[in-house]
């Protein structure tokens, strides 16, 4: 049943972005007076549908992706085409009707987060600090660059780093590089170079630096130890067998080290100070006692004018990222595990669903520019293989052979073929113990 929720929520996610990007194209050819055959959600045989004017409405075999046939794409008489067919316009409304697809992705993805900045959304407190340094992992690479509790990150790579949510995003997005970090220690300046690592199965960045999070608790599991020794939501422990913590990580360090070994915590709770005694209990090698740390969170709500602004600022950055990825990844500076494929995808979208609207529509607006900027690439089959053609004829002033133009598509939708059953097993691979190495076992 989990998988089947999963492909039906990957189908509303890639329904709404689908339908969006061919509506661009819809829209586009109807005011250019270009005759529509088919709009299709979906590839392959039809399954079931309706026909409004000339247009076929339909919903096809193959739920992955979609596509607008207009009359004289591919049936033409080049010395005559009919007015109404897509190459009897001129190269400027050709250019229109396909740009109108990709901009269509960034008004939804506009759209959507301007609705999510209007109606309010929760986020961790911590994200929207100054990013102050409150505890560094023992050998990491943080450590070794030389930072220390209590830190505050300036900039890295002369970027200013107002927030602990331009740094996380920052280090996540730069996974083996070498980045210059500005920060201030005691009032001065300073300035050092962070090797960053990678971490999980993405390969996201990791630094091993993170914000002063208090041990306060917020759920304790019945049958631990925390719950034997009576404590509840809201307590916070402030030192172990008399020597102080100030953050939760150092706690979870010190807990996860003594399994079986008696600990004395002494814990603050409201209106009373008092000690307890407790033994961590093994599992999977390290010491557990029982309860999820709390994450202060806060509402983030804007008006319309500040919402607006925001969304654009906020694309511009998604946009940012997404260059920013290809480009980490033609340098192999990236792995190819931060691709995603419909797999990954489904598995995400029911996470962003169960976790409330805001996070589900953003994840779409994320997707959606994202197929949009992808759909912009020279390759021979997207909107931004036949620009690349138009722009091309309209440079050299005639028509491009029409056999070559059959070869480029041919080719591209080779590509593409061959690009989407990497993606899928990508995703597969991540799923599997060794990774890439388990489909393929030949790899170094």
């Amino acid at each position: 049943m989990n998988i089947v929720y999963q492909f039906l929520t990957f189908l509303v996610v890639l329904g709404i972005i689908v339908l969006v990007h061919e509506l661009g194209h819809y829209v586009a050819a109807r005011l250019m007076k270009i005759r529509v055959e088919v709009f299709s959600f979906g590839f392959g045989k039809r399954l079931f549908g309706r026909k409004i004017g000339d247009t076929d409405f339909r919903v096809s075999l193959v739920p992955i992706g979609g596509y607008v046939r207009m009359a004289g794409e591919e049936d033409f008489d080049p010395a005559h085409p009919a007015p109404d067919q897509f190459m009897a316009k001129n190269r400027a409304q050709k250019i229109f009707t396909l740009l109108m697809g990709p901009l269509m992705n960034l008004v939804l993805a506009l759209l959507l987060i301007t609705g999510v900045n209007m109606s309010g959304v929760e986020v961790d407190a911590y994200k929207l600090d100054p990013p102050a340094i409150g505890y560094i992992v023992k050998g990491s690479p943080a450590e070794k660059a030389g930072l220390r509790p209590g830190d505050m990150l300036l900039a890295i790579n002369n970027r200013k780093t107002p927030t602990w949510k331009e740094v996380e995003i920052t280090i996540g997005t730069n996974p083996k590089e070498s980045l210059k970090l500005d920060f201030l220690r005691a009032g001065a300046a300073r300035t050092t170079r962070l090797d960053v690592g990678s971490s999980s199965r993405y390969e996201i960045g990791y630094a091993g630096f993170y914000w002063p999070l208090p041990a306060e608790i917020d759920r304790v599991s019945p049958g631990y130890p925390a719950a034997q020794a009576g404590l509840r939501p809201g307590d916070r422990i402030t030192a172990v067998d008399g020597h102080p913590v100030a953050t939760y990580f150092e706690l979870a360090d010190i807990i996860h080290a003594a399994p079986g070994k008696e600990l004395q915590l002494d814990v603050q709770r409201v209106g009373e100070s008092f000690s307890t005694r407790l033994t961590p209990v093994a599992e999977n090698g390290i010491g557990l006692i029982g309860f999820n740390v709390r994450i202060a969170t806060t509402r983030v709500q804007y008006g319309l004018v500040a919402a607006v602004r925001n969304s654009f600022k906020e694309a511009g950055r998604l946009i940012r990222l997404t260059f920013d990825a290809f480009r980490k990844i033609a340098q192999r500076k990236m792995s190819v595990r931060s691709f995603s494929g419909p797999i990954e995808i489904a598995r995400v979208s029911q996470q962003a669903l169960e976790s409330g609207f805001a996070n589900f529509f953003m994840l779409i607006a994320f997707i959606s520019l994202q197929l949009g900027i992808v759909n912009l690439f020279p390759i021979p089959g997207l909107d931004g293989g036949h620009l690349l053609i138009f722009s091309i004829e309209a440079v050299i002033r005639r028509d491009l052979n029409q056999r070559l133009k059959n070869i480029l598509l041919y080719a591209g939708f080779a590509f593409l073929l061959a690009l989407m059953a990497f993606v899928v097993l990508n995703d597969i691979a991540k799923t599997l113990p060794n990774g890439w190495k388990t489909l393929l076992p030949f790899l170094d």
